[in-house]
């Protein structure tokens, strides 16, 4: 008996697709940290009276996290089983 594993094009695009799932979740996750790290960190070049630039980038790294986290989650719930 012969088997070569991901010799079929469906299990090849399963893996692919996880694949991208787990490295979307991963750089969501690590974005989200450095955003968290950003806005913890005080000091920094103010841009306005009440907020510094290390805080508007970590707020902007905020939303993009959020908007990956769900992308992933859009992915998990719209792939049919």
């Amino acid at each position: 008996m012969n088997v070569r594993l991901l010799a079929d094009e469906r299990d090849r695009e399963v893996l692919t697709g996880l694949i991208h799932r787990v490295l979307l979740a991963f750089l969501a996750a690590a974005i989200g940290i450095i955003a968290v790290l950003l806005l913890g960190t005080g000091g920094g070049p103010m841009v306005t009276d009440s907020i510094s630039l290390y805080a508007l980038f970590g707020y902007n790294l905020l939303v993009v996290a959020g908007i990956l986290a769900l992308r992933v989650l859009a992915a998990i719930f719209r792939h049919p089983r």
